[in-house]
Formats: structure tokens, sequence, C-alpha cells
């Protein structure tokens, strides 16, 4: 059969016809030039329009794409009352005004919501959205594999400059299992302030298991004495908490509170012009008592930090509110500390300034020291295997 010029209704009918014409499919396909599903799909068409389950004598056209039901339309009152949440949100001094925001608002209102795509959509028809730029992290192609549970964060953000030029420093903790956080501003990054902001922390969001950090060194002590543990590890040990140091400039190990930082900084700092600390810690005081009862995290199952906790019934102990810091040198009490670093190609793990070679199946991995203090010993891990140990001796 020569190649014919149908159009492709045309060309549908032509295939029927020569099925009735008793036309096997595999000649009727190759006539056409057709797929035996095209055919088999057109003849099931026609069957039944002819069976009468079809009231369609047009049987050959193409039938609509579209989604058979139309999605239900919010209706404007529900749409307006949106945006105006929207609106009250964003004149509420650290409060979140997303989608997710306006959903959870509505709902403690006693207002039944459309879901959060749906709030999405509206505030994107009404133009009054903005989108945030996120740079994505290339990973090194090496597995992280230490991770920890019932863990707070650390961290200092800073310095930043009062309008008198005060220097000043952000000290924020985080727990990561409910993101109830903490913010104080300190003139300098002294180790004692630190011990005085975890005491604090503690006495209300209990006393973890772990304490993850960068390297700064009011966290560890000192580079001259590396040996001589500085205040904030003696008092992590006294209360049975593990000190976690993560790998050196690698800040999005402590993404919890990375994220934190970096909200609570740009809500607080450009809420306001501040004459001193003082008025920079009432701002900061606000911003996490709005945060820990009013933010919303996709990552909480859509709770706030302070309904996390109530939901989890949180098992962390708090410190007694008569808790202060001891007076003096602090005691070094038995217990881990636990440095993560990369490992290179020199094979040197580095423990603020103390240097120990590691054998060659270190290399490029992801390392784990623990010193442990009774024994005043290192021992290196490569995840959960160890590797070797060293002499570390604590004073």
């Amino acid at each position: 059969m020569k190649e014919n010029k149908f159009t492709k209704e045309q060309l549908r009918i032509k295939a029927i016809e020569l099925h009735s014409n008793k036309w096997k499919v595999t000649e009727i396909c190759k006539a056409l030039n057709c797929s035996r599903k095209w055919f088999y799909k057109w003849l099931k068409r026609y069957q039944t329009y002819l069976t009468g389950h079809s009231n369609n004598s047009q049987w050959y056209l193409e039938k609509s794409r579209g989604p058979k039901t139309r999605e239900k339309k919010i209706d404007s009152h529900t749409e307006q009352l949106i945006i105006e949440t929207r609106k009250q949100l964003m004149l509420s001094p650290f409060m979140q005004y997303g989608p997710q925001a306006i959903y959870y608002t509505l709902e403690m209102r006693g207002i039944a919501p459309p879901p959060v795509w749906s709030i999405a959509r509206i505030l994107k028809h009404s133009k009054i959205t903005h989108r945030k730029k996120i740079e994505s992290y290339i990973p090194k192609g090496k597995k992280y594999p230490y991770e920890y549970v019932l863990s707070h964060q650390m961290d200092f953000a800073g310095p930043r400059y009062l309008y008198s030029k005060t220097r000043f420093y952000f000290h924020n903790l985080i727990c990561c299992d409910t993101h109830y956080a903490q913010a104080l501003a300190f003139e300098s990054q002294e180790s004692a302030n630190v011990c005085n902001s975890l005491i604090r922390f503690w006495k209300t969001a209990g006393v973890p298991d772990y304490l993850q950090m960068d390297n700064d060194l009011a966290f560890w002590g000192s580079l001259n004495k590396p040996n001589a543990l500085g205040k904030v590890i003696r008092l992590c040990l006294m209360n049975k908490v593990t000190p976690v140091f993560i790998p050196i400039r690698e800040p999005w190990r402590n993404g919890v509170i990375e994220h934190f930082n970096n909200k609570m900084q740009s809500a607080v700092l450009n809420s306001d012009k501040f004459e001193n600390i003082e008025q920079i810690q009432k701002a900061a005081d606000h911003f996490c008592q709005v945060h820990n009862q009013h933010h919303y995290y996709s990552s909480q199952e859509g709770m706030t930090p302070k309904q996390r906790r109530i939901h989890l019934n949180y098992p962390l102990v708090t410190l007694d509110d008569d808790y202060s810091l001891p007076t003096g040198r602090l005691p070094l009490k038995d217990g881990q500390i636990h440095v993560i670093r990369f490992v290179r190609s020199d094979l040197k793990f580095n423990i603020f300034g103390l240097t120990f070679t590691l054998p060659q199946e270190a290399i490029y991995e992801y390392i784990k020291g623990v010193i442990i203090t009774e024994k005043h010993l290192l021992r290196i891990f490569k995840e959960q295997k160890l590797i070797t140990e060293f002499r570390f001796r604590l004073y």
C-alpha cells in the first residue's frame, strides 16, 4: 500500500475500515505505519461508541487532556483573609509570615485554612512574595558519618558594632531536636561568658548528652597550653555533657545554629538602632521568645520549638535555678571530648596546635578523635573502627 497522506482523524477512520474489511492487525499497522498500541486504542474507542457506552459519534477525535475535575476555587473572602494575615504578621516584630505561618495562625484563630500550597499560590498571584537566594553546599564526595542525638549546638556570631562603635558578639545556643534557642550579647568572647550562657540555657532547655561547636579558642581553652582544658569543657564534663568539635572550616556541620544565627541577626539588627548592649539583649530576648513560641518548622512536623518540646516529652533534665558557675579553677571530671577532623595527604590530625600522625587508612577521611580524660588517652576512630591511640596528658 502506498504511503498515505491522511490527517490524524482520517488515519484513525481508515484503520477501523481496514479492520472491518478483515485485515490483520499486523497488516494494518504496516500499511499505516502505526503501532499496535495506537491501533488498539482507537479500536477500543470505536467499539465503545458502537456498544452505546458513548454517545460521541466523533470517536476519532482527540479527547481533552485537561483535568477531569476543576480545583475548588477559594472564595474571595478567604483570599483577602490570607493577605491581611500576611500583612499583620509582617508588622509584628520577628514573626514568620510565610504560607506555613499563615496556615497555623488561621488555625489558632479557629478558622479552617486552605492547604499550605494554596496559600502560597494566593500570595504569589497577589505579588507579595519574594524569593530568597540560597547557595547550595558542594560536598567533598566523602561521607560525614557522625551524628549526635540529644544534642545542643553552640556558636559565636560577630563581632558586630553599635553606633557608639562598641564591639559585641552574640553567643547562641539551640537544641537540635526541638529548635528551642537562646541568644545572649557579650562585649567579649571570654570563656566565663560562654559558661554563664550555657548555665542559663540548661536551666530552661535541659542538659544535653552532647554539645557541638566549632573550633573557637574560647570553647577549647588556649593555644599556648592546649593540654590544659578550659572552663567550657570542664563545665560540660562536670554536667556529664560530651563536647564535640566539628571539622575546621566546615561551619555547615553546625547547620542548625548557623541557620538560627542568620535568622536572628537579620531580624534583630535590622529592627532598630541600638545605643548599648542592654538594648541589644532586650531585642535578642524578644526575638527568642517569639521564635520559641511562634516560629513553625517543617522539620519539626510544623510545630514551634515550644510545641515540639511538649510533643516529645523531652527527657533532658534542667539545672537547678540556684546553680551558678563555681569560682576558681574548675575540676577536670571523667568523661570524653570528641574532635572530628578531615585528614589530608599529610596524615596530620590537629587538636588546637597538637599534631598526631595517623595511619595510611585515615587519608582523605573524616576521622574522630576521642579524648578520655580519666585515662589521659586519645583514641582515633574511622567511623566505628579504632585505628590507633596516643598518650594525651591533661592538666
